[in-house]
């Protein structure tokens, strides 16, 4: 699932209509609605995140712990979720602050240059795009700097460490990202809804995984990735 360019925060940004456009088919028609429990349930189907979703809550909130969620079998590894930035390697501590001072003081430039020194992925919107274009279509303000604020939520978040000691070893913000939904703690849905609206949660929820923005930077540094989606 891929957000659209320019409707980085899609549950806020909804026009009348288009809410409009979104009213369900019975209801324009004068078809008489039906209760749920009317309807035949449809397993899902094998291979479907409601399918694959672990059962098991996730404990509250540590340091250190596994993550639920498909993407851990994705990396062929355990997922490691921590709040402690200095854990992390030295050289993904260097790029996430590199990130962070050239976001806060809203140098479009100098974020893009970080993207394309290591040629991170940007989506599939945007893999034709210089990272300075594609900053800027992403960004609901036509500039970038809606985009780079939401680069300094995703990354005030812990992050999930992926794929350790492997080729595709990174460091993941937010952790929510290596994280089945359906577990989260209350705590951990407060964090999440300090990025995303609660309708933006509900969607997730009825999805099975988070698909907003996420950083990924490698073990060695490198930003790997910039991108939206599941």
């Amino acid at each position: 699932m891929q957000i659209a360019s320019g409707r980085t925060r899609y549950s806020r940004f909804l026009k009348p209509s288009l809410a409009a456009a979104l009213v369900p088919a019975w209801l324009a028609l004068g078809v008489p609605a039906y209760a749920l429990s009317d309807l035949q349930q449809t397993p899902p189907a094998a291979n479907s995140p409601a399918a694959t979703a672990p059962t098991a809550t996730a404990p509250a909130a540590t340091d250190t712990k596994p993550a639920a969620g498909a993407d851990a079998a994705k990396n062929k590894g355990p997922v490691e979720i921590s709040f402690d930035i200095t854990k992390a390697p030295a050289a993904v501590q260097k790029t996430r602050q590199e990130i962070i001072d050239a976001a806060s003081a809203g140098d479009v430039k100098k974020v893009a240059a970080l993207l394309k020194a290591s040629q991170a992925d940007l989506g599939p919107d945007n893999s034709n795009s210089d990272p300075e274009s594609a900053l800027k279509d992403m960004s609901g303000d036509g500039d970038g700097l809606e985009v780079l604020s939401i680069m300094l939520d995703v990354l005030s978040t812990g992050y999930a460490h992926v794929g350790a000691g492997t080729a595709n070893d990174m460091y993941i913000w937010p952790y929510f990202a290596e994280k089945d939904v359906k577990t989260l703690t209350q705590a951990e849905k407060v964090d999440l809804m300090r990025l995303v609206t609660a309708g933006d949660f509900a969607d997730m929820q009825e999805y099975g995984s988070y698909n907003f923005y996420r950083v990924g930077i490698a073990a060695d540094g490198k930003l790997k990735q910039f991108l939206s989606g599941n």
